[in-house]
């Protein structure tokens, strides 16, 4: 299923906006703060009734309006409704159905892969960011994930509001949950990781860019399960106890897991420049998009804001030559489009407006 068209009304700086979509590479291109960025973002709103530009979907209303409208039609004939209202839950329609969907159900049916400008993050983020990299592959990959997740999320929850209040007795309770979840966490996130890295010794992804990049040989992620594994987790929460009352938050578990990047076991962020990892973050997002092909059959269209940014010709040629050859649907922005104007499969679009 691809995607067909981007429809906006009051979006951003957009009091309307038709936008086609090529079954190929669809290229944005134009200075900053034309409103680049703020096409990608209502793509992928349309797409997971989220943001990755702001927490607060109200941003998204266009000033002196009180609701943005998304519509995009895919090339089966459906096509899926998101109207945002001011202070108001997103409401999702998918238009053949006449059904409203759940955010759960919309990205389960719709999924995307978004490679953002600041995606430098594989090597100097924070854990958090690194977990959403993986709790999107868990999602998809098997149902048992995405329930040991939530009950995680409650468990710290829930864990959390007892600390407050010193309820010693229940935090044993809680203790006792985020003991049984932990190494159900630690194998689900082990053997995503585990995949990542067969990936990159072993596919078409990892082969198209070593050509230029021979490191990539020797890139590896390392899993760290969010506590100090040479130790048993019953004996970590024991000994953080009264720390974690003063704190309120339990500061050591699986909710608190990452992971790192390595080259030939030295970290990866001391040894690359900010263009090799700018390839990193393409490659580990298409890698992230094999995963999700590969277990639910969909294909999830790649999202690129500010390609051009940091990544040099040659790299930029193998990125287009990988999504050209696997016929992966891409939309991309880029302040500049002469890097792109040799390739006929792409599409390109100037803006000029005034974006936000």
């Amino acid at each position: 299923m691809l995607v067909k068209e981007l429809k906006l009304q009051n979006f951003r700086c957009y009091e309307f906006l038709e936008f086609p979509v090529n079954k190929g590479i669809t290229l944005v291109y134009g200075e900053n703060g034309s409103g680049k960025s703020s096409i990608i973002e209502a793509f992928y709103f349309g797409l997971s009734a989220k943001s990755f530009r702001s927490t607060d979907l109200n941003n998204l209303i266009k000033e002196k309006n009180d609701l943005a409208q998304t519509f995009i039609s895919f090339n089966d004939l459906n096509g899926i409704k998101i109207t945002k209202k001011t202070n108001e839950k997103c409401k999702i329609l998918e238009v053949n159905t006449k059904k409203t969907l759940t955010y759960s159900q919309l990205i389960t049916n719709y999924p995307t892969c978004l490679v953002e400008n600041k995606e430098f993050f594989f090597t100097s983020s924070s854990p958090e960011e690194k977990r959403a990299y993986l709790n999107k592959i868990l999602f998809y990959v098997e149902q048992e994930n995405k329930n040991i997740l939530n009950e995680l999320k409650k468990t710290i929850y829930q864990r959390a509001a007892c600390l407050k209040i010193k309820d010693y007795e229940q935090i044993s309770y809680w203790d006792k949950k985020l003991i049984e979840l932990e190494p159900k966490i630690t194998k689900a996130n082990s053997l995503i990781v585990t995949r990542i890295n067969d990936f990159l010794s072993n596919s078409d992804i990892a082969t198209y860019f070593s050509k230029k990049n021979p490191w990539i040989n020797n890139l590896s992620l390392r899993y760290e399960p969010g506590y100090d594994s040479k130790l048993y987790f019953s004996d970590i929460l024991a000994k953080n106890i009264e720390k974690d009352v003063i704190l309120k938050r339990t500061t050591s578990g699986p909710h608190k897991r990452t992971f790192k990047l390595d080259i030939n076991n030295k970290p990866a962020d001391q040894i690359l420049s900010r263009g090799q990892q700018k390839v990193i973050a393409i490659i580990l997002h298409l890698i992230q998009r094999e995963l999700i092909k590969s277990k639910t059959k969909l294909e999830p269209i790649v999202l690129m804001d500010d390609i051009s940014s940091e990544l040099d010709n040659d790299n930029c040629n193998l990125m287009l030559k990988y999504l050209l050859d696997n016929s992966i649907q891409t939309i991309m922005t880029s302040i500049e489009n002469t890097r792109f104007i040799n390739e006929k499969d792409i599409i390109m679009f100037h803006v000029e407006q005034r974006g936000d």
